[in-house]
């Protein structure tokens, strides 16, 4: 008797333990990047001029508002910008916004830049460290009336560890109306996390322009403060509660200078839903 209740209580155990391993096989994976990671997740960034690697969260959205302040050169001193993101299956991001253009324009509300963006997670880890690398399609107009629309195609790579994550992104620009009219550009930023909502850093920017213009084009640029090499960089820094996060950089532009560089500041904050 006692051998039969032993070989019960055996098969109990074994069907109870296989069971809870075959769950946590078939269980269902975990959400791309949890909505409330302190580090406010792969799918943001602790700066402006970098474009996250990977995808937002599927069915989940995020609006982000913010302003760059140069008081000094030929561009407007405050750019606004907004955007929308929504975060959709497969690793694909959706984007809708505006960001500013400049003041070679006659009036404010012809230097914004209204533009949509697909981006799509090539590689990384679902939590959110590790490698990550994605790809972005950027349609633009440069100045709302009597614009330029352009198309841009970027690559982006990041690795992001506990205490600090460094990326680097390469974009190409090409206007849709000029055949000569393109420009590359190069971003990088490096960030190292105090504590986990909080990330102290550096971010810069490279835009060179690469088209063969006349010199007639050549020369109204450089009247209107548009050389065809402009930097920005500074320091960073990024505070992540929840789902709210806000962002700052200091430091300097050559933007709106066709020599020189002046102050200049950005600001934004986030909401994910």
């Amino acid at each position: 008797m006692l051998r039969v209740r032993s070989l019960v209580a055996f098969v109990v155990v074994s069907l109870v333990s296989g069971g809870a391993f075959a769950q946590s096989v078939d269980a269902p994976a975990a959400p791309r990047v949890p909505l409330d990671d302190p580090t406010g997740g792969a799918y943001t960034a602790p700066t402006t001029l970098f474009t996250p690697a990977a995808a937002l969260p599927r069915f989940n959205a995020r609006v982000t508002l913010g302003a760059d302040v140069q008081p000094t050169g030929v561009f407007s001193p405050v750019r606004p910008l907004i955007t929308a993101e929504i975060g959709l299956p497969a690793g694909f991001t959706l984007a809708a916004g505006t960001t500013f253009f400049g003041g070679d324009q006659s009036r404010v509300a012809d230097e914004f830049t209204p533009f949509v963006q697909v981006r799509y997670h090539i590689f990384g880890r679902p939590d959110g460290h590790g490698w990550q690398v994605g790809v972005s399609l950027t349609g633009k107009r440069v100045g709302y009336n009597a614009g330029d629309p352009e198309i841009e195609a970027s690559f982006q790579v990041q690795y992001r560890a506990r205490r600090w994550e460094v990326g680097a992104q390469g974009t190409f620009g090409q206007s849709l109306t000029e055949a000569d009219g393109h420009d590359v550009e190069g971003r990088v930023y490096a960030a190292w996390r105090v504590i986990p909502s909080l990330a102290l850093g550096v971010a810069a920017q490279a835009r060179v322009d690469v088209g063969d213009g006349s010199p007639a084009e050549e020369a109204a640029r450089a009247a209107k403060g548009l050389p065809e090499l402009d930097l920005i960089g500074g320091a960073l820094a990024s505070w992540t509660y929840e789902r709210w996060q806000l962002g700052a950089l200091a430091g300097a532009s050559t933007i709106g200078f066709a020599n020189g560089a002046a102050f200049i500041g950005q600001a934004f904050g986030t909401v994910r839903f």
